[in-house]
């Protein structure tokens, strides 16, 4: 069988990220998704949530034919700056219609140090 027919049903992937720098606060600088080439009628979307917060917010959706990977440095829809000021990133991948993820990128700046450092 095909890649598309092994994923027909829709996916999702969550990651919660911890570093190094757990602790301090941080800002999302930019964020990417790759995948196999996009099947027609499929579409991967990037939601996040900071610090415990219950609702996702939707950084972009890519449902171009054929794209390999989608990239963003802001909220798509609104323009508005990723997510700012928090200790905690989860990121949260949705693919519908065939799309195979293969990565996931992801830049944050860290905003604040501890007393002693």
């Amino acid at each position: 069988t095909g890649t598309a027919s092994r994923y027909l049903s829709n996916s999702i992937y969550e990651k919660r990220f911890f570093t190094d720098s757990s602790g301090k606060k941080k800002d999302l600088v930019g964020v990417t998704v790759s995948y196999e080439y996009l099947p027609t009628d499929a579409s991967v979307t990037l939601r996040y949530r900071t610090d415990h917060n219950t609702s996702w917010t939707t950084i972009f959706t890519d449902s171009t034919d054929n794209s390999i990977s989608h990239s963003a440095i802001n909220i798509e829809s609104t323009g508005a700056l990723l997510p700012r000021d928090y200790k905690e990133l989860e990121l949260r991948i949705e693919s519908t219609g065939g799309a195979e993820i293969t990565g996931l990128y992801f830049k944050e700046d860290i905003t604040d140090k501890r007393p002693f450092e």
